[in-house]
């Protein structure tokens, strides 16, 4: 999937230079055509953007919230490009091409300014949102305000490049989204955020009213309709918001990894809700801190869900234990800790059991083994115990720890994070064990979780169907 959507923009890159070269001597001067044009695709895409933005509201989504930040940008100041077009409202002026230089740097910090909002992030929308229709009426206001390069000058050259990466940043990122979520769908937003990239490269030195001129303008608006507009007809057909416009939009390792969860994990999650609900508010919350702590130790796409699929059902094993030892309020006796041990190796026969989550059967089983050789089921030593297993000990040891369970309160973070640094390297990988501990350090509160509606909403015919789920969990 990365390789094919490093092809296409490299395609888009070199087809797009070319055409500034190639064609660049054709000219059609039609400046009100240009103008109803780009004033009446610009103001659906405002229109577009303002919807998105109302729906991250009320749906709570920080997620829709960025992208419409960004597009909000990218529509607004081209909406300034269109009205000022010489010969129609204004005269000669400044603003038409400042607003264009203007659109893809406004829409990141837009963006990122909303994307670093935690808990403040609905206010930071509305007021990125205000200030970009501020800067816009300024335009409008004063025309002659000049902030762009030359077209084909080195400044213009330097530019043009900038922001056609500074596109690929942000599509790179939907991507890899895309990648987790086993999924296209995200990469319907990289996409659009190419195309608006690729209407940058006018400033390689396309002429006005030149072929290529006009093409910027068709990307331009193509990019913003098909992660905008494109987004709200398929609302509108389907009904419903969230799981339509959440793989579209998202821009979160969680929320993609949710996505694309199979109708047989939901199953699963559900199966242990209904066994024991601390064990399975336990699981969700260690999915959610794999995909993070995996994220930080940079690990590829691939292993960024196994994590995450591996802390959602590391503890699937304990299906099969008594209730009257799972649930128990008090220290287990020795047999049953020994009962008790037996849920990793039961969780790896069950996940070898499960065509589709097979590959993760030597995680789920090795999720207690310690790096020293001292744990179970197979004593394993150090490397010879899974990455993924040992990023998901670490995360269900913290979480064991810092949440209450049947037997004892939860321990306040500072005491975790004494005895986690403390056994690091005997217990736990100290890599792993660090890149927790930063996690858990940005967390602005440890409750706030990801994954919460797995297993909440479960298609059963679809996941026997699938032929994915063993009989004995369906009974």
């Amino acid at each position: 999937m990365r390789s094919i959507v490093a092809m296409s923009t490299a395609v888009l890159f070199v087809a797009a230079v070319g055409a500034v070269t190639m064609l660049d001597d054709a000219r059609w001067s039609a400046p009100t055509f240009l103008f109803w044009l780009v004033v009446i695709a610009a103001s659906l895409c405002v229109v577009a953007t303002a919807v998105l933005a109302a729906l991250a509201h009320r749906l709570d989504q920080l997620e829709l919230g960025v992208v419409a930040a960004f597009f909000f940008a990218a529509s607004v100041l081209p909406l300034v490009h269109g009205l000022t077009v010489p010969g129609v409202l204004y005269g000669d002026n400044m603003a038409t091409m400042t607003s264009v230089c203007l659109a893809i740097p406004v829409g990141a910090l837009a963006a990122g300014f909303v994307a670093h909002g935690t808990g403040r992030w609905r206010l930071r929308l509305g007021s990125t949102m205000v200030l970009v229709a501020v800067l816009g009426a300024t335009l409008l206001i004063a025309p002659d305000t000049r902030m762009f390069p030359d077209p084909g000058s080195g400044l213009g050259v330097a530019y043009a490049l900038a922001a056609f990466s500074l596109t690929i940043g942000f599509a790179g990122r939907h991507v890899r989204l895309a990648e987790i979520a086993e999924r296209p769908d995200p990469l319907v937003v990289a996409i659009g955020y190419l195309l608006v990239g690729a209407s940058a490269l006018v400033f390689l030195g396309a002429s006005t009213w030149s072929t290529y001129f006009w093409i910027a303008h068709a990307v331009d608006i193509s990019g913003v309709f098909l992660a905008t507009i494109g987004a709200i007809v398929i609302y509108r057909r389907h009904g419903n918001v969230f799981s339509v416009l959440a793989p579209v939009a998202v821009v979160e390792p969680r929320q993609a990894f949710e996505v694309g969860l199979s109708p047989v994990v939901h199953r699963f999650v559900a199966d242990l809700e209904a066994k024991d609900q601390i064990t399975r508010d336990h699981v969700i919350r260690t999915g959610a801190l794999a995909i993070d702590v995996a994220c930080e130790l940079e690990l590829s796409a691939a292993d960024v869900r196994r994590c995450g699929l591996a802390g959602l059902l590391h503890d699937v094993g304990k299906l099969e234990i008594p209730d009257a030892v799972l649930q128990k309020p008090d220290r287990l006796t020795d047999d049953e800790f020994a009962v008790m041990r037996r849920h990793a190796e039961l969780g790896g026969d069950l996940m070898a059991a499960t065509p589709v989550l097979a590959d993760l059967a030597p995680a789920v089983r090795g999720h207690h083994e310690r790096i020293d050789g001292r744990g179970y089921p197979d004593a394993l030593l150090a490397e010879e115990i899974p990455l993924v297993a040992r990023v998901v000990a670490v995360c269900d040891s913290y979480d064991a720890m810092a949440f209450t369970r049947h037997y004892r309160m939860g321990m306040d973070h500072d005491r975790v994070r004494s005895i986690l640094s403390e056994h690091a390297g005997a217990q736990w990988d100290p890599l792993v064990v660090d890149a927790l501990l930063r996690v858990v350090e940005r967390r602005s509160d440890r409750e706030t979780w990801a994954l919460d509606e797995v297993g909440r909403e479960i298609d059963e015919h679809a996941a026997i169907g699938c032929g994915c789920v063993p009989e004995f969990v369906l009974a």
